[in-house]
């Protein structure tokens, strides 16, 4: 007995098993030294939440799977919530599926392509991102291995229960990330082809893809039956989610934006998917076993048809199979005989794209949050653990043990931009579980989500009008302002735009803005007072360019003497971003010279591109362009001596 083991273990074995040691060791190097990724920090809260009795779609908001989530619900209930735990987990998915690659190679008898199908898997920097963190990728890719593994299995006995088997997985991998259906359906396009190719009856040649779609329709129908009883909202907030994102884009403009990103995603690997392209058009030739691997690449023009946002990790459900077609075709280089050069040249890429990539994992390894402390014991010292917070990086609520309201549990770029999450709606959650404490990202370059609020002006005046500002601690590259409740205040909820004066001129900055008024604090000033006023825009639509304020103190002669300029609320909410017929204030603060001389001073105030300087023009009444594209306010500002 021991003397079959002992033939039946290769050197590519021991190899394999080597290398996979290794790469754990670097995959677990300095795993939880990085803790700002926003996606991982709302789904560590929402499973935390679930420790505690909490289900997913009605006691807190999230577009995730239940597949995914009650996984993580399973690994946290045995734990604890332990960041380094949940992240082992996906570490453990990411090598699982690894492993599955390489078996499957190797009962073809392709151990090699198997070791280097497993090796480049896990070398792999998007593998390598997104496994190292508790999201749902890890449990996706390891699913979706199990069912591309199971429908390419060799050999007719079992067949049926292989394919059967194979579309239970897919079911459960559509249930941790919709993009399972595609994987899904690259094994039925093989399985149609097949039965088209096929000499058999064509009854019996369809007798596979029966057996499949059986399996995944009716796991996922039941999966999705089960859980729209359980909680009724279920799929309007998952399936409603990504329908809603970029929904108001033309096909034109989505149609584009997907090209772009074909040819980018290119752009990051063109080696490897070159090799990939090359080993399917092979495999199709030869009629081998790669046949079954290439149906999964045409599934990628559905994104043509997708309105939502994609990025590079959406390309991760084919890697299972561009490594097995990358592994194959250099194993098969690598045994040429008598092609010296070829062997040669497929030994050296194996390296060439290690080198390429290992720096790019090592680094990303490398990285260590030492911010994160410093937020989280402000948290703590103005909060109790029963508190309500709002957090534009959720993830912190997870960390600091705080609940947030129902929608602040699924805070993303997406929901709030498509409009399912509003500044007013965030409002009233805030005032019905009496929130303590928000948390916004103000990074002009990396702004998280509230920001982004499509009524972000009234979200503010709201915080001002029931918070207290405590100041700003820098995250890395987040910029997160705190704001703490006012004690003993009552919430004021009534949304008072304060304007002292309308301007009378009918003047339009551009096609889309207006002048609506605004309010002067104070008329009566000295030299080094600070002159605080309030411009309130009319706003027609969104423009085009990203356009600056400037706001000039004048002479009564036109001469500047002092000015401050912006972009409204700071940069926070251009007029790329207003809507027909919003009112937008934005606040001012003018300091005025220490030795400006007493007198009569006015203000002008017009918009300008901060990039080139040229200024928005200005039109009035009677649609005639106004000298200097600028406006000056009647209101005069009276400068007394010391």
């Amino acid at each position: 007995m021991i003397e079959r083991i002992r033939t039946r273990i290769t050197w590519v074995d021991l190899a394999a098993a080597t290398v996979l040691v290794l790469l754990l060791v670097v995959y677990l190097y300095n795993l939880t030294g990085w803790r700002i990724y926003d996606d991982e920090g709302e789904y560590l809260y929402q499973v935390w939440r679930m420790t505690d009795g909490a289900l997913p779609y009605r006691d807190f908001l999230t577009p995730q799977l239940p597949a995914f989530l009650f996984s993580g619900l399973t690994v946290m209930s045995l734990t604890g919530p332990s960041l380094w735990a949940m992240r082992f987990f996906a570490v453990l998915l990411a090598f699982g599926a690894a492993t599955l690659l390489y078996t499957a190679a190797r009962r073809r008898g392709a151990a090699l392509t198997g070791l280097l199908a497993a090796s480049l898997f896990l070398l792999h920097p998007d593998i390598f991102r997104e496994t190292r963190i508790f999201r749902n990728e890890p449990l996706f890719l390891f699913l979706v291995t199990c069912g591309l593994v199971l429908a390419t299995w060799p050999g007719q006995k079992r067949r049926r229960y292989r394919l059967i088997g194979s579309g239970f997985f897919f079911a459960l991998a559509t249930m941790s990330k919709l993009f399972g259906l595609l994987p899904a359906a690259g094994v039925g396009l093989w399985l149609i082809w097949q039965a088209w190719t096929d000499e058999k009856p064509l009854r019996k040649a369809l007798r596979p893809s029966v057996y499949f779609g059986t399996a995944l329709v009716v796991t996922l129908g039941l999966l999705v039956a089960f859980f729209v009883w359980l909680m009724p909202d279920f799929l309007d907030l998952v399936v409603g989610h990504h329908l809603d994102q970029g929904s108001s884009q033309t096909i034109w403009e989505i149609v584009t934006a997907k090209l772009s990103l074909y040819t980018f995603y290119f752009s990051l690997y063109p080696p490897f998917l070159t090799l990939a392209i090359a080993s399917a058009a092979l495999g199709l030739k030869q009629a081998d076993w790669r046949r079954g691997l290439l149906w999964q690449i045409p599934t990628v023009l559905v994104f043509l048809f997708l309105s939502r946002q994609l990025g590079q990790r959406h390309f991760m459900y084919l890697l299972p199979s561009l490594v097995l077609l990358v592994g194959h075709l250099l194993a098969q280089a690598m045994s040429a005989q008598r092609q010296p050069v070829l062997r040669l040249t497929a030994a050296l890429v194996v390296p060439a794209m290690v080198l390429t990539w290992l720096p790019q994992n090592l680094d990303r390894a490398s990285w260590t949050d030492t911010d994160t402390v410093k937020l989280l014991q402000v948290i703590r010292e103005q909060t109790t653990d029963d508190d309500v917070i709002l957090a534009d990086d959720i993830g912190l609520a997870f960390y600091a043990r705080r609940p947030t309201t129902y929608s602040g549990a699924a805070l993303s770029h997406g929901a709030i931009t498509s409009g399912q999450i509003t500044g007013e709606l965030l409002i009233s959650e805030m005032v019905r579980d009496n929130v303590q404490l928000v948390l916004i990202d103000e990074s002009l370059l990396t702004g998280n989500h509230l920001v982004f609020l499509r009524d972000y002006p009234r979200f503010h005046r709201f915080l001002e009008q029931n918070f207290r500002y405590h100041g700003q601690i820098r995250r890395d590259f987040q910029e997160i302002a705190i704001w703490i409740r006012q004690p003993a205040k009552a919430w004021q909820t009534t949304d008072i735009l304060a304007i002292d004066e309308a301007f009378e001129g009918d003047v339009r900055f551009g096609e889309v803005i207006g002048l609506e008024g605004y309010t002067i604090y104070s008329e009566h000033l000295a030299p080094g007072d600070s002159l605080g006023f309030t411009i309130f825009w009319e706003a027609a639509g969104a423009t085009e360019n990203y356009w600056s304020v400037f706001a000039h103190l004048v002479d009564a002669e036109g001469g500047l003497v002092a000015q401050h300029d912006k972009v409204p609320y700071d940069g926070l909410y251009p007029p790329t971003r207003w809507w027909a017929g919003q009112i937008v204030d934005d606040d001012f603060a003018i300091q005025l010279p220490t030795n400006l001389p007493a007198g009569t001073y006015y203000l002008e105030l017009g918009l300008y591109d901060h990039l080139t300087g040229e200024r928005l023009t200005v039109h009035d009444a009677a649609g005639q362009p106004l000298q200097e594209s600028k406006v000056r306010l009647p209101h005069p500002i009276v400068v007394t001596a010391n």
